[in-house]
């Protein structure tokens, strides 16, 4: 019996000790997270006293002043606020709310109104974790000096040895926060990673009116509210897509494709926008219920990546890179007049500093009044199997040009066309060949499908990915011409199939005979994959790049391949290839559907159309309800978009490619192609040359898109009609109304 006892008190101790080491071990990462590690000493907070008055103005000092705006600075904690003359609105750095409706704990309290927030690491720990300060729970030495239209603040974290500058400036109508890379300076262990500045600008409560913007896919806005849910997550976006790009899910995540955010609150708002430094730049939105009750939008800039080394066989430890990225960061912060301050005003905005910036062409003529039919003619794909494998001839080239003549007969005059798998060995025989395929017909019946193509005013556009690398290509090395990770190793998928190319290396290649291979074929252009999608850092021993690096790679190929062709279009629509391309393929026409966004909204599509012509992500034969893509094309201003094959896709049901193209007989599917070509160009040709105006939410699911020229666009997805003074919508129907006059 007494053994007993002891056995079972012993089992209690056991217990009772792995419970307590538990409990320390959490609040000791929560601590560490926040704080620092324990190395250094104990920080000091910014005063209860001060941090309450922030919000305050009369404890700034006005520093810059113009027409439209003033620019105020508060020394304690480098606090700013901008008042605008105009609207009477006071946008303060930090934010403006109760500590009882704010909830949380004192640390995330401090947080929401620090004018910063800091992420750093330890290189001197064996784990490399992320570490998280802000500048009231961590006061650095704060020093300011006046410079022209504003105000200059060194900052030294004297408790963690980093020290960098900051200038906010006023002009017109805007703030301007510059970071130059060349003043951070680190003296200890812990090295920067982030800084994401002015994190509460703007930060909106459960009871003011309005909302957050943010650009994932189209766009997506996330309304203030006083009922919702305590979250646990946040959007929070690495510019022109993840870093994981090999790692993908069955949830496809939507890129943050512009570099731009804003706020609408209480009938005023901002647009903000990165103007250097994207490539190396987040976007967060906090909703309210995720750690506090605050609803935020800021941007993030970057100095450094974490990544996954390799310590022993199959083991990894995180790590953060020694050598700090040396790129300045700028944002802009545009604020726009009271009660214009809508989503629609954010992208009109927007869209005129990319016009002036010249980041942005014109590649539709003035007047163009016919959306052409986006088209994506599947030709060829090999077939592997265990003792054999064959070439498949899904679509030739004699078929194509009768696909092409049958609706220039109906009546489709404007066509934009990508042949896929047109090439040597057929598509997913990563990275592409330049020579074209015997089976489809040979060079000599692509030339003859391009010259119609020409004659008859249809662009053809011959897809080329010279980005993917496949292993059972043997086109590549493994070990010299792919991308690297900063632990020198190869970035692959999980099975080890699928690679990268190293951007020089395709550039060599493509500009040394492959660009004059593809132009022979007279096409009218090249369709460049992922690379309108994607952005990658590259550690390649022979040729390393930042992320910027390996983008300006890509441009220069597509910008001689526009030299050679005319035109060149490009999958997905990153804000680097506004200035270049001709066709964006691949546009989201939705957001990715987090749980705290509200509605999905056409901002991109409002900053592009009338200058690119776009079309969606997923074709009309593979949608699940025809009849709500169909709308979105409508409300959204897109090609309407098929991807057609002469054979019938149980000819290809044993290749990689039956799981994305399951119904695309050409003969099936051209009677619905001409009925909604004609039926969008009868009612909506004549806004295709326009920009978008303004787009709104009237009710739940129904919603208008205007034009430059007045003309007014009401779709309704709902089950029942929509009935306004004088308007009657149909249920999963839409009506156009034309400006008299």
């Amino acid at each position: 019996m007494l053994r007993r006892w002891l056995r079972i008190i012993s089992w209690v101790l056991v217990i009772g000790f792995c419970a307590f080491f538990i409990y320390k071990a959490e609040h000791f990462q929560i601590a560490r997270n926040a704080l620092g590690d324990g190395k250094e000493p104990d920080p000091q907070p910014v005063a209860k006293e001060i941090v309450d008055k922030l919000s305050n103005l009369a404890g700034y000092a006005k520093v810059s002043e113009n027409d439209r705006l003033s620019l105020y600075f508060e020394p304690v904690t480098s606090s700013i606020a901008v008042s605008d003359k105009t609207t009477g609105a006071t946008w303060m750095s930090a934010s403006n709310i109760t500590d009882e409706a704010l909830g949380g704990s004192e640390l995330l309290k401090n947080s929401v109104r620090a004018p910063l927030n800091l992420t750093y690491a330890d290189i001197s720990r064996p784990v490399q974790d992320p570490l998280y300060t802000n500048s009231i729970t961590l006061p650095p030495k704060i020093s300011k000096e006046d410079i022209d239209k504003g105000i200059r603040v060194h900052y030294d974290f004297d408790k963690l040895g980093i020290s960098f500058a900051i200038e906010y400036t006023i002009e017109a109508d805007r703030l301007e926060v510059y970071i130059p890379a060349a003043d951070i300076k680190e003296k200890t262990s812990n090295l920067l990673v982030s800084i994401e500045i002015l994190p509460n600008l703007g930060s909106g409560t459960d009871k003011d009116k309005g909302y957050m913007f943010y650009p994932d896919g189209s766009g997506a806005i996330s309304y203030f509210k006083e009922t919702h849910p305590q979250y646990k997550d946040r959007y929070s976006a690495t510019v022109y897509g993840s870093e994981d790009v090999l790692k993908r899910t069955s949830q496809r995540v939507e890129n943050a494709y512009l570099p731009v955010f804003g706020a609408n609150k209480n009938g005023n708002g901002f647009v903000a926008y990165v103007t250097q430094g994207e490539f190396e730049s987040k976007i967060n939105y906090y909703p309210s219920g995720y750690t506090v009750n605050l609803n935020r939008v800021s941007g993030e800039f970057f100095y450094r990546r974490f990544y996954d080394a390799a310590i022993r066989r199959g083991e990894f430890s995180q790590r953060v890179e020694k050598d700090l990225m040396p790129v300045d960061h700028r944002l802009r912060y545009v604020f726009l007049p009271k009660d214009h301050s809508d989503y629609s005003e954010m992208a009109k905005a927007y869209r005129s500093y990319l016009i002036e910036s010249g980041k942005l062409q014109k590649r539709i003529a003035d007047g163009g009044k016919e959306i052409p039919a986006a088209i994506n003619l599947f030709m060829g794909i090999r077939e592997d199997n265990v003792l054999s494998k064959q070439f498949l001839k899904i679509t030739t080239f004699e078929q194509a040009k009768k696909f092409l003549q049958e609706l220039n007969t109906a009546g489709v005059n404007a066509m934009s066309v990508v042949l896929e798998g047109w090439m040597k060995d057929g598509l997913g025989d990563f990275p592409d060949s330049d020579q074209v395929s015997s089976e489809l017909g040979g060079r000599a019946k692509l030339t003859d499908l391009t010259k119609y193509a020409k004659d008859h005013q249809i662009d053809i556009f011959l897809d080329f990915n010279n980005v993917d690398a496949f292993d059972r290509n043997l086109g590549f090395r493994k070990n010299i011409d792919v991308m690297k990770s900063p632990s020198k190793l190869a970035l692959e998928d999980y099975y080890g199939f699928w690679y990268l190319l190293n951007a020089e290396r395709a550039w060599t290649k493509f500009m040394g005979s492959q660009a004059k291979t593809l132009a022979g074929y007279d096409a009218s252009g090249i369709s460049f994959a992922e690379m309108g999608s994607i952005a990658l850092a590259d550690y390649n021993e022979y040729h390393p790049f930042t992320r910027e690096g390996t983008v300006q790679k890509w441009l220069e190929m597509m910008k001689y391949s526009r030299e050679q062709n005319g035109k060149v279009a490009v999958y997905g629509g990153n804000s680097y290839v506004l200035g270049t391309a001709d066709r964006l393929m691949d546009i989201p026409l939705h957001d990715t559907g987090y749980v705290y966004s509200d509605e999905a909204v056409p901002f991109y599509q409002m900053v592009v159309h009338g200058y690119i012509p776009y079309s969606g992500d997923l074709p009309m034969n593979s949608h699940y309800d025809s009849r709500e893509l169909f709308l979105k094309w409508v409300e959204y201003g897109s090609m309407p978009y098929y991807e057609l094959t002469y054979a019938k896709p149980e000819e290809f049901r044993y290749t990689f490619y039956s799981d994305t193209l399951f119904s695309s007989s050409f003969d099936q599917w051209s009677p619905f192609l001409i009925q909604q070509y004609k039926e969008l160009n009868k009612k909506l040709g004549h806004t295709w040359s326009q920009e978008i105006e303004s787009h709104r939410i009237i009710t739940r699911d129904v919603y208008e898109t205007t034009y430059g020229d007045g003309t007014k666009v009401i779709v309704n997805y709902s089950s029942l009609p929509y009935k306004s003074t004088g308007v009657e919508v149909q249920p999963k129907d839409y009506i156009v109304l034309k400006q008299e006059g």
